[in-house]
């Protein structure tokens, strides 16, 4: 059996699957000590399953991105370097930026050394704000590394942690390495209690099987290597919403898939059922990345969003979420509680829900139940808004589906896959607001769980050649070999591949369905007086994102 967990912001979701399809699943509200959630949701699931019949354990979780979204990032600093043709002061990001003279040429070599004393002193100006995540970027360090490792070295210990841009991707772009950076600094702490937590509740359990954190890109990642790229944890969740919708709907045509959860709706497109995929790299709220994802788009607007009651009469939805809607003990007033009004979620104390949509639409001089008609009809306009805003940002750049690029073809949905918690009542809503029909598939409640439990285990080969000096490098397995000047970027794909595979094989990969994609390739001649002395060579390499081999058909596995 395999165990698929999703922790959101409102609540956790946890299915257990197995060859006949989902056989378990519940949903646990998130509360504020995530170790007392996570047990509560694994006690409630696992009551009379043992630990031996768990073979794998696939989670997600939109915890990251609903700090991005709800602007509660934790403080982070910055130390940067730049070099000729940009100002790395123009992408200036976070509480404390700090820009320090030294660069590398776009060969890797030093142009200018570091200024050590400028370093120190944005250590010192770092902490003394009391911010204790740090992130270093500096121009070319994916050619080199050295600048960066060297401004780690020296201020690393003053903080909890040090995210590097070196590490971020091998692709070339200082302004998206500078915020994907920053962001894995500023998810950092979140993430870690997340972990902490899981791991934690796992061992307790003695639940020791294979464990995954669903990657942006649909695909997964061994969950304790997470640690050390908190930023890729930020579409987890919205990934996992993708990767469900097409589990349990299959998504046919052109179909535009809401997840409407209690903090934020997650949107995304999947076309005959593959999904669209960014290969630039993620957008994250306001902050371009270099992160390799599927496409989608958060919005702060959830069933427990705080309603608010403009000073022109209309009403506002979110982004925040002061906790439990009204009806079921809460402090404020949310599209929940006008569910529960209108009598379409059967669910919750109904007479405090009137109540409060009562007291909400009574400047307004509305009764309670037009006032709920109307928080619905505006949540579901609002939602219908951001979905043709994210159409047409979708239309207006190269698409790509998870394997092939559209050629001069524009997305228009057909129809809307809605799924999450309160997919059934506000379904309706979505669909005459789109003039689309609306769809809610079998497990709705449960389809981010369903997503990362079907999810394929994936894999990732970084090789880095440098024929001048002689050696292969691929650190995920540890590999470091000699090479002669001869070795090319056809020795370089040779290798990987058959790493890449060897290491499907350790982790649990299905060999008889490996799809193999090469995500970044790029060969660097390096030049010596007026003759090459060698080549660098990086690659990167995957496993391809999908679903399970033995999950072929909406609704059902055979």
């Amino acid at each position: 059996m395999i165990l698929g967990l999703d922790v959101g912001g409102t609540q956790t979701d946890t299915v257990l699957v197995d060859e006949t399809g989902v056989v378990a699943a519940t949903k646990t509200p998130t509360g504020d000590n995530l170790l007392d959630t996570l047990r509560q949701a694994l006690d409630r699931t696992l009551f009379d399953t043992g630990p031996a019949q768990i073979e794998r354990m696939v989670f997600s979780t939109t915890m990251a991105t609903n700090a991005i979204v709800q602007k509660r990032l934790h403080r982070a600093g910055m130390i940067v370097s730049g070099g000729p043709g940009i100002d790395p002061r123009s992408f200036s990001v976070g509480p404390c930026y700090n820009v320090v003279t030294g660069c590398l040429d776009h060969q890797g070599f030093e142009a200018e050394p570091i200024d050590r004393d400028a370093v120190r002193y944005a250590s010192k100006r770092i902490k003394e704000q009391g911010i204790d995540v740090l992130g270093i970027a500096c121009k070319f360090s994916v050619r080199n590394p050295a600048h960066e490792l060297k401004i780690a070295d020296m201020v690393s210990k003053d903080f909890s942690y040090a995210a590097m841009g070196h590490q971020v991707s091998g692709s070339l772009n200082f302004p998206r390495r500078i915020f994907t950076t920053y962001l894995n600094s500023a998810l950092f702490p979140i993430h870690k209690r997340f972990l902490g937590a899981l791991t934690h509740i796992l061992n307790e359990k003695a639940l020791n099987a294979h464990r995954y954190l669903l990657k942006p890109d649909g695909g997964t990642f061994e969950l304790n290597k997470s640690v050390y790229a908190p930023a890729r944890t930020a579409q987890s969740g919205p990934a996992a919403s993708v990767m469900g919708a097409i589990a349990l709907d299959g998504c046919r045509g052109a179909s535009l898939v809401l997840d409407i959860g209690g903090t934020t709706t997650d949107m995304s497109f999947v076309l005959d059922g593959e999904p669209l995929f960014d290969r630039r790299g993620i957008k994250l709220g306001t902050y371009p990345t270099l992160i390799r994802s599927l496409l989608t788009r958060s919005i702060g607007v959830g069933g427990d969003s705080l309603l608010t009651l403009e000073k022109d009469g209309s009403f506002s939805i979110g982004p925040f979420r002061q906790g439990k809607p009204i009806a079921f003990g809460g402090p404020g007033p949310t599209p929940t509680d006008a569910m529960v009004s209108l009598g379409l979620l059967k669910k919750g104390n109904a007479t405090a829900a009137i109540n409060a949509m009562g007291n909400l639409g009574r400047p307004l001089g509305l009764d309670p139940l037009s006032t709920s008609e109307r928080i619905l009809e505006t949540m579901a306009y609002g939602i219908a808004e951001a979905a043709s805003s994210f159409t047409e940002s979708v239309n207006s750049a190269p698409l790509y589906t998870i394997n092939d690029l559209l050629k001069e073809q524009k997305i228009k949905p057909s129809a809307v896959v809605i799924i999450g918690g309160p997919a059934p009542q506000i379904a309706p809503y979505i669909g005459r607001a789109l003039g689309l029909p609306a769809r809610v598939p079998d497990h709705f409640g449960v389809a981010n769980a369903v997503g990362a439990a079907v999810a394929r285990v994936t894999s990732v080969i970084t090789l880095q050649a440098d024929t001048e000096r002689g050696t292969v490098i691929i650190p995920e397995v540890d590999m470091e070999k000699p090479i002669d000047q001869t070795f090319d970027i056809n020795d370089a794909i040779k290798l990987a591949d058959k790493e890449l595979r060897k290491r499907a094989v350790q982790i649990g990969a299905d060999t008889d369905s490996l799809e193999i994609s090469i995500t970044e390739q790029q060969v660097f001649n390096m030049i010596r007086g007026y003759y090459r002395a060698g080549q660098n060579i990086r690659l990167k390499m995957c496993i391809t994102p999908g679903l399970i081999s033995g999950w072929k058909q909406p609704g059902k596995s055979i």
